[in-house]
């Protein structure tokens, strides 16, 4: 079954606001594709930690965990100093969204079955069908990159000031 022929799929892309979550990323990995974006759609070339959390009203402790788990990866530059900042280190289109997920969240396990010990574990069936859902959430990811997050409306408000 093509999952995006089916009518519920077709239903989550054309209004993704009125749709039914079924699944949420860590804040780890929600904030590392926001400060992607903003960095990706900045005017200047660097920018501060505390100009993100401002723009996106996160905490400046945890964007700091996040920003450094990015810069070891290679994807934003990080310059100290009283003309430092942050920026991409790479252009958006050679980040791709299924490797950020897959560096960002803590465990790819979907389901834990030793904590509490399941009494089912190793003849349930559940565990390998979210492992196939959640390969094809990765491979959805992976068929796209950062630059594909950069339409017009999304620069636009990113530019603008944040309103107090």
């Amino acid at each position: 079954m093509n999952i995006y022929k089916d009518p519920f799929y077709m239903y989550i892309y054309k209004d993704q606001a009125s749709a039914i979550t079924t699944m949420q990323l860590t804040k780890h990995t929600d904030y590392a594709y926001r400060v992607l974006i903003y960095l990706a759609g900045m005017k200047n070339s660097l920018t501060t930690i505390q100009a993100i959390t401002e723009t996106f009203t996160i905490s400046r402790t945890h964007l700091m965990k996040v920003v450094n788990s990015l810069v070891n990866q290679g994807w934003v530059s990080s310059t100290r100093g009283k003309h430092g900042g942050i920026c991409l280190a790479v252009p958006p289109n050679d980040i791709n969204l299924g490797d950020v997920f897959k560096a960002m969240e803590k465990t790819l396990d979907p389901i834990n079955c030793d904590s509490p010990a399941c009494h089912i574990r190793g003849v349930c069936a559940l565990k390998p069908i979210l492992f196939q859902a959640q390969l094809a959430f990765i491979d959805v990811l992976s068929a796209h990159t950062l630059a594909d997050l950069l339409n017009d409306t999304t620069l636009i408000r990113l530019n603008e000031p944040r309103p107090r």
